[in-house]
């Protein structure tokens, strides 16, 4: 399969003009083709990062292409080496591997990765609390139904497969919550909903205290755990267009 062709099925689910909208935003983006070292594709591992993991797996099984959410190239490089954060880059370039990332359009998309966190934080329906790309945005905003604030943080731990987790609880009432995925600290800082508990990662402790003055539950995951859920149902969709692997790099949940 032409990686161009790929590219296209991957944008079914998670169109690269959201990620240009957020960017128009202000938000930082690279999304897209970063690494084209064949235009054919064969086989893909799916990982939340380009990571040597990835790239041992990707050759371990012989794909030729690795899907990342983050963005393999972030920041612009101005040189590749074999011992800085651009390894990986050399590292899968030198073994014929592509790169496609899939970042902040997946982040927003019908059932991605935001809306993903959230469902499996025990929401029916939820609402986008910012509009980026109407009717698309992110962090999400729903009612829950559970019995005080420790068995919502029993089941959500469950359900994201998360080991390491930070909760702040300042009162047994969980009835609406507010989750933004991965480092959705500043938003979570702005929010000014109704929801009586605020999810997501990365969170400083600036942003704790103001939350938790105003009287919030708080339960903080790691980076990892708040985005897998949700990429891991992306790679579920794509399993039929080209055999396919996921790489779950367990010390970061």
């Amino acid at each position: 399969m032409k990686i161009t062709e790929y590219l296209k099925t991957l944008e079914e689910y998670a169109p690269l003009y959201l990620s240009k909208a957020f960017i128009e935003k202000g938000a930082r983006d690279n999304s897209g083709i970063i690494i084209k070292a064949s235009d054919e594709v064969t086989k893909a591992v799916f990982s939340l990062d380009l990571s040597e993991k990835a790239i041992e797996l990707a050759k371990k099984t012989k794909a030729d292409l690795i899907v990342t959410h983050h963005p393999a190239i972030y920041y612009p490089v101005s040189e590749i080496g074999v011992s800085d954060d651009t390894k990986c880059l050399l590292e899968a370039a030198k073994n014929g591997i592509s790169v496609i990332s899939m970042h902040l359009n997946l982040d927003i998309a019908d059932n991605g990765i935001d809306e993903s966190l959230a469902k499996a934080l025990g929401a029916k329906s939820c609402a986008c609390i910012a509009e980026i790309c109407p009717p698309y945005g992110y962090g999400r905003e729903f009612d829950v139904d559970f019995n005080g604030f420790d068995e919502f943080v029993k089941a959500a731990v469950k359900n994201l497969s998360a080991k390491n987790y930070l909760t702040y609880k300042t009162h047994d009432d969980v009835k609406k919550v507010a989750s933004f995925c991965g480092g959705g600290s500043s938003d979570a800082a702005e929010y000014m909903g109704e929801a009586d508990t605020i999810v997501t990662s990365d969170m400083p402790h600036h942003v704790v205290k103001k939350l938790v003055e105003s009287g919030k539950n708080i339960l903080v995951l790691t980076h990892y755990a708040s985005e897998f859920y949700g990429f891991k149902k992306f790679y579920e969709k794509l399993t039929g267009v080209i055999p396919s692997v996921i790489l779950a790099e367990e010390i970061y949940l």
